[in-house]
């Protein structure tokens, strides 16, 4: 079951990227930008990250 979890995140952070890449190519804000850019690579931690607290089981 971890791997059709692991799955699923990937595709859902690759869909949360082909989101907000259009969005993150054509603004032309730095700031907001910025902000676009902190989310994905939360996101991208979240996923990376969580495959390193499975000692609990």
């Amino acid at each position: 079951m971890k791997k059709l979890q692991r799955y699923t995140g990937l595709v859902g952070l690759i869909l949360m990227a082909a989101f907000l890449v259009p969005y993150i190519m054509k603004l032309p804000q730095l700031d907001i930008t910025v902000i676009l850019l902190g989310g994905l690579a939360l996101a991208a931690y979240d996923y990376f990250s969580s495959g390193n607290d499975d000692n609990s089981s």
